[in-house]
């Protein structure tokens, strides 16, 4: 344990958004940061975990399946090549790299959005009008969310100023994407392929925003992309860069509060943290205090109830308990057997998206599963992997709610054999052989979302992306407390990229605009 108490900043928790955050400061303002991390590896939803059986060592991502825009050249590229010092590579998945099943058809999307939207007017013809503004729109979406963004670093007088010369597409954006596709296209079943992806953000289409829909959907128009040596190799690419410049990062701590001087006044100052470590406490001390734990867990746990949070019961009431439950398989052989190439499948026996979620919150039955399989996206896998991943409910197993990880009892380990199977079986009908090559499979929940992130009821999307997310202004990375500052999903979108850029605009918070201009000319 690190004597010295005094930080320059402390990160609280170690995600995407917590470690670019630290590497910013360490790199371009030569800070010493300290990350504190709750789980017994860095990484947050970015770290691996592995198994062994029969020999062999199995390693799998908990969250990073693919990500978009990560070729040569690409801003999002850019700011992953600077945090981790270019040591991070990226291997392109297959040309057609999403594979979309329904009842009575099968669409592969392809890694180019002219080849895309040509294959989709091919498919639905009498919908061609509709799909070339779709694809029209979800850029002006993309393009609202950036310069809001944006405009918000900005003195509040240039703010103002830029919205008078700034077109108003904030009614397009903040539609919900059901809303948004009612009014241009007929053919449900065209409906329910474009939203196919909407796992990749939590909401369903009549609950999501359709700027939420447009960014991720324009972030995989020319692929999907995965960390070469696994998800685990982008922490392993930044603590060093963090821990060269005299910063550390701990795991195994448990923050228990944020210590705020003045908490009578408005805000006060944060100025420290307490945290658990092997049982005994600490408190560590930092001129700047940076949480990359979601805007539930800091308003509601981290800082002190006197502290004056006039926006509390709208957190508490923006939540959700989406989740999900994944099956970790590990393969006999590769699942090239199965004349797989490393794409992802997303199956689905509805075409109704909304009625899927109403299913998965009211049972554990399976009517869809995303499947991907990071052995074949990774070139320096040893093993070889599948990742099976259904929608759930953290009330699907609120009976276990007040048990620890490992010690739930043993109807928690037959349900999760129960579910393990129905989800093995379900996914085999789509992928004849997966079963019979399954050498190792081991099953998470909601729960042990929750219990190593403290996400409120395993949301691991944080703030749900509904049109209301994009006008909290707690969505932020400010915060009423002075020095206090989010970091991640909850600062300004979700996703890998989008965690990744709250780390950015956590900096441009705490340096200001030039701070953030700064930034971007160092990363170019």
């Amino acid at each position: 344990m690190q004597t010295d108490k005094n930080y320059d900043a402390i990160v609280i928790g170690s995600g995407i958004g917590g470690l670019t955050t630290a590497v910013l400061l360490t790199k371009i303002y030569k800070q010493r940061v300290l990350v504190l991390e709750k789980h017994f590896v860095p990484g947050g939803q970015t770290h691996e975990f592995m198994r062994v059986k029969n020999g062999k060592k199995y390693h799998w991502d908990v969250g990073v399946h693919y990500i978009g825009e990560m070729a040569k050249g690409v801003m999002s590229r850019k700011i992953f090549d600077f945090v981790t010092d270019g040591n991070l590579k990226w291997n392109k998945m297959p040309h057609f790299f999403e594979n979309f099943v329904y009842p009575d058809f099968t669409f592969k999307q392809p890694a180019n959005p002219k080849e895309f939207e040509k294959a989709l007017i091919a498919k639905f013809p009498n919908e061609e009008e509709g799909i070339k503004q779709y694809f029209k729109d979800i850029k002006i979406a993309a393009k609202w969310f950036q310069s809001n963004s944006v405009s918000k670093l900005m003195p509040g007088w240039m703010y103002s100023v830029m919205n008078l010369f700034k077109k108003d597409n904030s009614g397009l954006a903040l539609s919900t994407t059901k809303d948004y596709l009612d009014s241009i296209i007929q053919d449900e079943k065209l409906k329910a392929l474009l939203t196919t992806i909407w796992g990749d953000y939590g909401v369903p289409p009549s609950k999501s925003a359709f700027v939420m829909h447009s960014l991720v959907v324009r972030s995989y128009l020319y692929g999907g992309y995965f960390p070469v040596g696994g998800a685990g190799a982008i922490a392993e690419n930044m603590v060093p860069i963090i821990e060269k410049g005299g910063g550390k990062v701990l795991t195994s701590c448990n923050v228990k509060e944020i210590i705020i001087e003045n908490s009578k006044a408005t805000g006060g100052k944060a100025t420290g943290v307490k945290f658990n470590k092997k049982d005994k406490e600490y408190i560590f001390f930092g001129k700047n205090i940076i949480s990359d734990t979601g805007a539930y867990n800091t308003y509601m746990k981290l800082i002190p109830k006197d502290v004056n949070i006039p926006f509390r019961d709208e957190i508490k009431n923006a939540m959700d308990d989406f989740s999900t439950t994944t099956l970790y398989v590990g393969l006999k052989e590769s699942a090239e057997k199965l004349g797989l190439k490393g794409e992802n499948y997303w199956i689905n026996t509805s075409y109704d998206h909304d009625e899927t979620f109403k299913k998965s919150k009211n049972s554990n039955e399976i009517s869809s599963a995303f499947v991907s399989f990071p052995s074949l996206k990774n070139p320096k896998a040893k093993s070889h992997t599948a990742e099976l991943i259904t929608f759930s409910h953290y009330d699907n197993f609120i009976k276990w709610k007040d048990t620890r990880w490992l010690k739930r009892g043993n109807d928690y380990i037959e349900m999760k054999k129960e579910i393990s199977e129905k989800l093995l079986d379900f996914v085999d009908k789509y992928i004849p052989g997966l079963k019979d090559l399954t050498d190792y499979a081991e099953l998470s929940t909601p729960l042990t979302l929750e219990y190593f992130t403290e996400w409120k009821k395993g949301s691991f999307y944080g703030i749900p992306a509904t049109p209301d997310r994009f006008k909290y202004k707690w969505v932020s990375p400010k915060t009423p407390v002075k020095n206090l500052y989010l970091t991640g999903s909850d600062a300004l979108s979700i996703g890998v990229v989008g965690a990744m850029m709250g780390g950015v605009f956590s900096i441009a918070a705490i340096k200001g605009m030039k701070g953030f201009m700064k930034i971007m000319k160092e990363i170019g």
